[in-house]
């Protein structure tokens, strides 16, 4: 990250070269989902400097350079922290957690998969389904859950992740959030 004279006084630019097209894709669907103004500028390769056809290609798989307005700074900071580590977000795996905590993660997770089944290009509902998956991930089976059926949970919910990350066919992300749903019916 380094901030830019170049740019207004009161903007932040995150300098993400090193980070894939699918880790700024993810971040992207985050920032839309969280309302955050941004725009992506390219970066030191001078062949980028113009922007992607429309049709092929976004700006993050081209651009490596996030700007955002420094007011937003802290908020980015732990968008960027969720794409970097999700191994770090918060799951409920502490022996101590109440089953209500658990339960609440899964809950999290079927509510989000329901609303992806209805709307898959919105944002904010892939940015709502982003982390209920991330805290199913690091969640171990709740009491009363076989767990090979938490692991197909988690196994679906990383495929929806994985196919909303890659831009698939609606269908797909429909199909897929709908067989989670109706996976997490019978226990939320």
């Amino acid at each position: 990250m380094t901030d830019e004279g170049q740019h207004e006084h009161d903007t932040v630019v995150y300098e993400l070269d090193d980070w894939s097209a699918e880790e700024r894709g993810a971040l992207e669907m985050r920032l839309e989902a969280a309302g955050i103004e941004h725009r992506w500028e390219a970066g030191p390769d001078p062949l980028a400097e113009a922007p992607p056809p429309y049709g092929t290609r976004h700006r993050w798989e081209v651009w490596p350079n996030l700007v955002i307005n420094e007011e937003h700074e802290v908020a980015v900071d732990a968008l960027l922290d969720e794409v970097e580590s999700p191994e770090a977000l918060e799951g409920v795996d502490d022996e101590d957690a109440s089953d209500e905590d658990v339960y609440s993660v899964m809950g999290n997770l079927y509510t989000a998969a329901d609303k992806l089944k209805n709307d898959p290009d919105d944002l904010a509902v892939a940015g709502e389904f982003f982390d209920a998956a991330d805290a199913v991930r690091a969640t171990e089976a709740p009491y009363g859950i076989d767990g090979s059926i938490w692991s197909r949970v988690q196994s679906l919910a990383a495929s929806v992740t994985e196919k909303l990350e890659a831009e698939a066919d609606d269908d797909d992300v429909q199909r897929l959030a709908s067989e989670l749903r109706d996976l997490l019916f019978q226990y939320v």
